[in-house]
């Protein structure tokens, strides 16, 4: 899923009218609508599924700066990974999980199997509107796609390709941690995004490529931090390199903590995450940021050494 700017196209009302934006604005903002999504390119697209047929789908939202909540109509989704990373391999107890909406934050992925609707009748894709606070950008509900019956006559369906696939003969491999422990201890780190009318910043500060780490952990640990949101827009915070459990908002705990590498943070408020940082692999400079390109760019990112 990609943005797509009708900011300046002519044909912009015909596109909004196409993707079925509703005309009552959701949310705080003001702004005029200046996106769009598209499906692989392509505005409001066709997939074609079979009654029943269960399909594998892998969704990015590779927007610069907007977000999904996803839901297929009348359908659910069976989610087998987020962020990349497998439900079974942190719980082997539940590998997957259903639902019939998902909130996919900018850069976040989501994998899970979709089952065909019962014959004679159809689906759609769509995001639901999503408020991103009084000064965020509009992020109203529209349709994504079409899921259509091969056969139905659709013209522009779009038809997954069948493939062959090697069976992996290889066992599972699996690591559930307990974090419990963790969740009760005062925070190690403490993540505080602001802004103002002359930029974005962490901690008080914006990015500076010669700057150094605003803070550096030992390969090998675990550790709780806190994403503070001062500000009255959502920001989705990213870092490279790991995964972390999102387990708590507002300090309330999720009704499904999550293992990610981009959690959604609510405007004034917070969300609380345990990081793992046990990978040897991670040794070396890396970054944290909000996902919102125009936030970053503007500084709304800073450095962490894993050492």
């Amino acid at each position: 899923m990609r943005g797509r700017s009708i900011e300046h196209d002519p044909n912009a009302a015909e596109l909004q009218r196409e993707v079925e934006i509703p005309a009552k604005r959701c949310g705080g903002e003001a702004e005029s609508i200046e996106e769009i999504f598209t499906v692989n390119g392509v505005v409001r697209p066709q997939i074609e599924i079979a009654p029943k047929e269960r399909q594998f789908w892998r969704i990015v939202n590779a927007s610069a700066d907007r977000y999904l909540d996803l839901q297929l109509d009348r359908q659910t989704f069976e989610i087998v990974a987020l962020d990349g990373m497998p439900l079974a391999y942190r719980d082997p107890k539940h590998p997957t999980r259903v639902t019939d909406h998902l909130m996919v934050a900018p850069a976040g992925r989501l994998e899970a199997i979709v089952t065909g609707p019962p014959p004679g009748t159809g689906s759609a894709l769509r995001t639901l509107c999503v408020d991103t606070g009084p000064v965020g950008d509009p992020n109203p509900e529209m349709v994504l796609a079409d899921l259509v019956q091969p056969g139905s006559d659709q013209s522009g369906a779009y038809s997954a390709p069948r493939q062959a696939h090697a069976i992996d003969n290889h066992p599972p491999v699996y690591k559930p941690i307990d974090v419990e422990s963790l969740k009760k201890t005062a925070p190690d780190f403490i993540v505080n995004f602001t802004e103002d009318k002359n930029g974005f910043y962490i901690n008080g500060r914006k990015f500076a490529s010669d700057a150094p780490p605003m803070t550096s952990v030992r390969v090998g640990t675990y550790q709780h931090w806190r994403i503070v949101n001062e500000t009255a827009e959502l920001h989705p915070f990213h870092i490279h390199q790991v995964h972390f459990l999102a387990y708590a908002q507002n300090d309330s705990p999720l009704p499904h903590p999550a293992w990610l590498d981009t959690v959604n943070v609510p405007y004034a408020g917070s969300v609380d995450v345990i990081l793992d940082f046990t990978d040897p692999v991670i040794k070396g400079m890396s970054l944290f940021h909000c996902h919102l390109l125009n936030h970053e760019d503007k500084g709304m990112m800073a450095k962490i050494l894993f050492k």
